[in-house]
């Protein structure tokens, strides 16, 4: 037939440029020439899910439970700010440098062999802080703690970064189950607080720990694959862009951990008790799925700017109306509100670490400073509550988050401009 060469011809040209567009994938906002991980249509195991999950939540049940673990400690132990930021300071810091350090070594040790030593040393380390009464031997028993949570965080993320068909789909789980759970967690928790200060969150945290931990005889018995991949596009990033990514991220999540690991605290000078806090935590928990569904919808839909300075403006509202405030209509609404603002905030961060290469090891060293971050929270709210009070405290949020948004929005322009540089390059004459 006449007309079939020209419509070969245009098929082969439109596949071309199909090809051409997907090498081209607008990825977070940054033109990619390809994308970390590409979708896939395969489902996952059950098996590979359901242990990655069950390590993520052991990993991190600590950190997600840490305002009634600074509320018990304070009541429970009679320790001051200070002195409760400092334990949540030192577990949460151990808990990141092991991630990062079991992150690094995963492609020469088993992921199964990994999950069975840390969730031993977590058992131990949780059952003996219940019978603690001591200032020193509970820091350096949450200590030993974060040891064996930050090697199961590393587990989780490295376990589905590297085995997993479709990363983005199993880490949004982890982001459900976190939603969920945390609904029934704060309930308990908010009880068992109230009733047994830091022995029951900490009991309710062991227990927790104990009942997933057959869970992880699923965890396959491999190294990870991603050890020896070369970096080509971590190499052409420029370190100060990096350092200034890691540190935006960082200063926000010191900021925002500071403002939800002292909720407890900032709740009773509001006049509610453990177990009301717990609640309106449950309460901003389901309300949280509605920040992590806008962050799914927008996406970089408008860029990264508007977004960013969105939830950043957000974080320093809310740092204001809950230091400066004793309604308790405004804590709850403050606080379910930070909950919010958290969940939407997350992929936006991760984002803009994940744009600085294709190899993925900006977005680790992301994870890192988040984690470095959330550590510092405690211990800087703790610290500046002790010397300046909240209306200090307040300031100081303020003051690392305008430090955050600055440096997110410089760290966002050059990537634009990078971007552009990398599309015009690749365009056909």
């Amino acid at each position: 037939m006449p007309s079939f060469v020209p419509s070969v011809s245009k098929r082969h040209d439109k596949a071309a440029k199909q090809e051409q567009n997907l090498r081209h994938t607008r990825y977070n906002g940054l033109t990619m020439t390809e994308m970390p991980h590409q979708l896939s249509t395969a489902r996952d195991s059950p098996s590979l899910v359901v242990s990655a999950i069950s390590s993520q939540v052991i990993g991190g049940l600590v950190p997600q439970m840490s305002p009634l673990m600074i509320g018990g400690v304070m009541d429970g132990l009679s320790l001051s700010e200070r002195d409760a930021g400092l334990v949540a300071f030192v577990e949460l810091l151990a808990l990141a440098i092991t991630a990062t350090l079991t992150g690094a070594a995963l492609s020469r040790v088993s992921y199964r062999r990994v999950g069975f030593l840390a969730i031993a040393l977590t058992a131990l380390a949780q059952g003996a802080s219940i019978f603690t009464d001591s200032l020193m031997s509970l820091a350096l028993l949450r200590g030993v703690a974060g040891i064996g949570e930050g090697a199961l965080y590393a587990v989780s993320l490295c376990l589905v970064a590297s085995r997993s068909s479709n990363p983005d789909k199993v880490y949004g789980y982890f982001q459900v189950v976190w939603a969920v759970g945390s609904v029934a967690l704060f309930s308990i928790g908010g009880q068992l607080t109230t009733n047994f200060a830091h022995r029951g969150i900490l009991a309710l945290i062991a227990g927790v720990t104990l009942a997933l931990s057959p869970l992880l005889l699923l965890v396959p018995d491999v190294r990870s694959k991603t050890g020896d991949r070369a970096g080509a596009d971590t190499e052409q990033t420029p370190l100060l862009l990096g350092v200034m990514t890691l540190a935006a991220i960082m200063l926000y999540l010191t900021a925002s951990a500071a403002i939800y690991t002292f909720s407890a605290p900032l709740g009773e000078r509001a006049g509610l008790d453990a177990s009301e806090i717990g609640y309106a935590l449950t309460i901003g928990s389901l309300v949280g799925l509605v920040g992590a569904g806008a962050a799914t919808a927008i996406n970089v839909r408008w860029g990264r700017v508007i977004p960013i300075s969105g939830f950043c403006i957000g974080l320093v509202l809310v740092a204001i109306a809950l230091c400066l405030s004793r309604n308790p209509g405004i804590y709850v609404v403050a606080l379910v509100g930070s909950v919010v603002i958290y969940y939407f905030s997350i992929p936006y961060l991760f984002g803009l670490a994940a744009a600085l290469d294709r190899s993925g090891r900006w977005a680790a060293a992301g994870g890192s400073a988040y984690l470095i971050g959330f550590a510092a929270g405690p211990l800087v709210a703790g610290t500046v509550i002790a010397a300046a009070g909240y209306t200090g405290f307040a300031a100081i949020c303020v003051a690392i988050t305008g430090a955050a948004w600055g440096l997110a929005m410089v760290v966002n322009r050059r990537l634009g401009r990078r971007a552009r540089a990398a599309f015009s390059a690749d365009a056909p004459a």
